[in-house]
């Protein structure tokens, strides 16, 4: 096979074009930064004004970080237009809970950061320690690894076709990425992440169209694929026993993360989520967060991933595991003329540095707000948390910058992370829906959970690292099972260890049901805080109505493969389903998240029983 990239040179129309884009940033960062905010809330919050809308366009932004090209059009060629039911699993069903069941309770808070909320719903030492590990583990641990993925994949990209070294590669991207960020705070964060989606978009949409044009539409691109690789990558619906995306691993990745989802707005694998909820309006723009979220995310990859279906037909070879994920990169020099080729090289910069701008960003304000201000250094001038935040933000970056050096593999990154942050899962929901859940419980599923997970991964279930005799073996489902029986294991601890250990003080307890307004298994501190309890069956209904939003979104992505491939009739049918479950959807979402003025009824309601704050006010040094 030749060199991906022998005939390929960047032209001065495609170095004008990524020359504009860098500048664009160095401009949005100087116009924004008077925008940043005076105060912490400002600079780390936006000041609580971001729309839903907006805060989803970053979020899935966000998401996309630089290893996500090369990745799913790797996937693409191995499996074909059924590659979006992974992206329908992996974020459909648990983004739709989250929005539905969590989201404006999340809001209603009102906390600064989400490693807050420990110290609302749990008392005493375990509740400190937990607000700790998890402003720690999400700065100093996901963080600085997705970063790094992130800082890593670019350079995979920007190596072969720009050739460009490790260091300038970082040289030329790194001061940019200060700048904006440390100038204009989450608001140029937001700002530049909504321009930079239309960036991938755009660039993705070009490359769409380019390859209909080149088989000569729809029609005749389908039938090539269907030619060259066969019936099975051209249809729209997984074989049940796909080596790869069959029945099995769909199945796993919706449970995997699905359950869990939502109730902790931390995660190891997407930590900056819980700063998108709070700098929402209100409770309902942080429930459509979600929502927008979940259709960007999914247009992102379905315009990202559609193309490299003529990869499959051009470049038969690379459907193997060591050269699938070259597929990007064959074909933006095969298809890409000079200037476009700099446009789709700008979307490739803009997915790393939305990223690494988010990471940034919240890294410092949970080790600020919950870490150096809450146990260090208590009383001091806003300006000089301010100043703290813009020190962690670098040292945010520094630390990634090491990790994209020392790693090697992109995917095995993120495998790894994805994995310590799933056996904890089922605590999530705990923590929010029964009262008997308490901070000994939740330091055991967050702290232990990594911990068996390992165990299983290494002593278990097979490995390439050590030669121990594995107890458990599924073959090529090993991956999935290793979660799902660290998740069980983990699901039995904390259990065991809340009802072996006192439930926090029902004042506390109390103090919290108020403040939050919880579903689920409260009735004994209702009863106590003299409140009812929220209509029955709240958490069921949420659950009736989150498939028919992923249903919604995902048919729309449907529609749009099956029109890139002329197939005319299956996409009127998709189409339909998609308006009959967005309609219901509709309807289900208006009746659990409830309009603004009645949000603010009961906020004020709420509001009516005195309490204490979980934080002192920052205090001004004279």
């Amino acid at each position: 096979m030749p060199s991906l990239f022998d005939s390929t040179q960047l032209s001065w129309l495609d170095w004008s074009v990524l020359g504009l884009y860098f500048g664009g940033l160095l401009v949005l960062g100087f116009v924004l930064r008077k925008q940043s905010g005076d105060d912490l809330e400002g600079y780390f919050l936006a000041g609580r004004k971001i729309p839903g809308w907006l805060n989803g366009f970053s979020y899935a932004a966000t998401c996309m970080n630089a290893d996500v090209a090369p990745a799913y059009c790797g996937m693409t060629v191995v499996t074909g237009v059924f590659i979006c039911w992974f992206y329908f699993a992996r974020f459909g069903l648990a983004l739709m809970i989250a929005a539905l069941l969590f989201a404006g309770l999340w809001r209603r808070l009102n906390l600064r950061t989400s490693p807050e909320f420990y110290e609302l719903r749990f008392s005493g030492s375990a509740a400190l320690t937990m607000r700790s590990w998890v402003a720690l583990r999400s700065a100093l641990i996901a963080l600085p690894a997705w970063t790094g993925a992130g800082l890593l994949g670019l350079h995979k990209i920007s190596s072969p076709l720009l050739e460009w070294s490790m260091f300038t590669t970082l040289a030329i991207v790194i001061p940019v990425i200060l700048f904006y960020v440390l100038a204009s705070g989450y608001v140029g964060v937001v700002t530049s992440d909504f321009f930079q989606t239309l960036i991938i978009i755009g660039s993705s949409v070009l490359l769409m169209i380019i390859v209909l044009v080149d088989f000569g539409g729809p029609t005749q691109l389908y039938t090539a694929l269907e030619q060259s690789v066969g019936t099975e990558a051209a249809s729209v619906f997984p074989p049940i026993g796909h080596e790869v995306l069959g029945l099995v691993a769909i199945a796993a990745w919706t449970m995997g993360t699905a359950i869990g989802y939502g109730g902790d707005a931390a995660p190891m694998a997407g930590a900056m989520e819980g700063q998108r909820i709070l700098s929402c309006r209100n409770e309902r723009e942080a429930s459509k967060m979600y929502v927008w979220t979940t259709i960007i995310l999914f247009l992102l990859l379905a315009t990202l991933t559609l193309p490299a279906l003529a990869a499959m037909i051009h470049w038969p070879e690379v459907r193997t595991a060591d050269q699938k994920e070259l597929a990007y990169g064959m074909l933006m020099a095969r298809y890409l003329p000079p200037g476009l080729l700099g446009l789709a090289l700008s979307a490739v910069l803009a997915s790393i540095m939305s990223t690494v701008s988010s990471n940034m960003n919240f890294g410092a304000q949970v080790l600020v707000n919950d870490v150096y201000q809450r146990s260090l250094v208590k009383k001091a001038s806003l300006q000089h948390y301010l100043l703290m935040g813009k020190v962690f933000s670098a040292g945010i970056l520094i630390l990634g910058i090491l990790v994209a050096v020392a790693a090697t593999n992109v995917i095995q990154i993120s495998i790894f992370m994805l994995g310590l942050s799933s056996a904890e899962l089922t605590a999530n929901w705990a923590q929010w829906w029964w009262w008997r859940f308490n901070g000994w419980a939740r330091l055991t599923a967050s702290l232990g959970g990594p911990l068996i997970f390992l165990l299983n991964k290494l002593f278990v279930f097979p490995n390439p690292w050590f030669a121990f005799p594995n107890l458990l073996d599924f073959g090529p489902h090993n991956d999935y099972m290793i979660i799902f029986v660290s998740m069980g294991i983990t699901l039995i601890a904390w259990v065991t260890v809340a009802w072996l250990t006192p439930p926090e003080p029902m004042s506390h307890l109390v103090d919290f049901y108020r403040r939050a307004r919880p579903y689920g298994l409260w009735g004994p501190v209702a009863k106590a805080a003299g409140e009812s309890l929220p209509p029955r069956g709240r958490i069921a209904f949420g659950f009736a109505v989150a498939p028919f939003g992923t249903l919604m979104a995902a048919t729309g992505i449907l529609t749009l493969s099956l029109v890139y491939l002329g197939r005319w009739s299956g996409a009127g049918i998709a189409a339909g389903v998609m308006l009959i479950s967005g309609t219901l959807f509709f309807f289900g979402f208006s009746k659990l998240i409830q309009p603004q003025s009645s949000l603010e009824s009961e906020s004020n309601a709420a509001e009516s029983h005195p309490r204490e704050t979980v934080e002192p006010q920052f205090v001004e040094n004279s």
